[in-house]
C-alpha cells in the first residue's frame, strides 16, 4: 500500500467506527457461525501465540482469548484497539492479549507465532504478497496462516458493496480480485506449503438464530463442488514448512 491509500483507510475506520462497531461488535448468529467456520480451519490449541490481523473490535480475538490463546491484535486503528481492549478487559484477568497499532506492511516478526488468522483483511491490502511475506517470517516452522475474505463469485457482495453507506468501494475496492484461487496462489506465491481453500455462508444470513437446522444445511452446502464456490467467504489455509 502506498502511504496515501493507508491514510485513507486509516481516516475511514476510525470516521465509521460506530458504524463498524454496531457490525462487527455486535455478534448476530450469522456472524458467529462464521467465525466458528474459520476456526474450525484454523483449530487453535491452548497457549498458542496468535496474531489476528486487522482484528479491528475483535470479532475473531475474543473467541480466542476465551479459548486460552495468547493473541497479538494487530491494527493501525488507535482507536479501534482501544476499543478491543477494553472488550478484553471486561473478560477478566484471565485473557491474554496484546494491542500491535502498526500497518500489516511494517510487521517485524521472527518465528513468533504458531497461528496467524485474519477475517476481512486480505482484500484491503493493496500488495498482500509483501504483507504475507511477512506473515510467513512471523510464524514458527509448521505455523499456520487462516484468512478468511469475502467471497467476489457471490454476486450479493456487489450492491451491498456499491451503495452501503459503510462499506464503501473506497475501501472495499480489492474484493473483486479476491477469488478462490487468487488467494490460495497469493499464500503459495509467498512460500506457504499445503495450501487448501474451504468455503463458509451458503445459508442466508437472515435463516442462521431462526432455523436450528441451518448448521447442517451449511455442511452440506459447502460439501458440494460446484455450489460452494458460490459461498459468500473463501478461507484459505496454509503452512509454514516445518523443520
Amino acid at each position: 500500500m502506498s502511504g496515501d491509500w493507508i491514510e485513507s483507510q486509516k481516516n475511514h475506520f476510525d470516521r465509521e467506527l460506530d458504524d463498524y462497531a454496531v457490525m462487527y461488535g455486535a455478534e448476530t448468529p450469522f456472524h458467529e457461525a462464521m467465525t466458528k467456520r474459520l476456526l474450525e480451519v484454523a483449530r487453535p490449541l491452548d497457549g498458542e501465540r496468535v496474531l489476528d490481523l486487522g482484528c479491528g473490535v475483535g470479532r475473531v480475538t475474543l473467541p480466542l482469548v476465551k479459548a486460552a490463546c495468547r493473541v497479538t491484535g494487530l491494527d493501525f486503528s488507535a482507536v479501534t484497539l482501544e476499543v478491543l481492549s477494553r472488550k478484553v478487559s471486561d473478560l477478566g484477568p484471565a485473557g491474554d492479549f496484546e494491542a500491535l497499532c502498526i500497518e500489516a506492511e511494517r510487521l517485524e516478526a521472527s518465528e513468533e507465532f504458531e497461528l496467524a488468522v485474519g477475517r476481512g483483511f486480505l482484500h484491503h491490502l493493496r500488495d498482500p504478497a509483501a504483507v504475507l511475506k511477512r506473515v510467513h517470517e512471523a510464524l514458527v516452522p509448521g505455523g499456520r496462516a487462516v484468512f478468511m475474505d469475502p467471497n467476489p463469485l457471490q454476486p450479493a457482495w456487489l450492491p451491498l458493496h456499491l451503495f452501503h453507506p459503510t462499506l464503501s468501494m473506497r475501501v472495499e475496492r480489492y474484493l473483486w480480485r479476491g477469488f478462490p484461487g487468487w488467494s490460495r496462489q497469493k499464500l503459495v506465491e509467498s512460500g506457504f506449503v499445503n495450501v487448501r481453500l474451504a468455503f463458509a455462508g451458503l445459508v442466508p444470513p437472515q435463516l442462521w438464530g431462526r432455523m436450528k437446522s441451518a448448521p447442517d444445511i451449511e455442511g452440506l452446502l459447502t460439501a458440494l463442488p460446484g455450489l460452494r464456490r458460490l459461498a459468500l467467504y473463501t478461507i484459505v489455509r496454509g503452512e509454514k514448512k516445518g523443520p
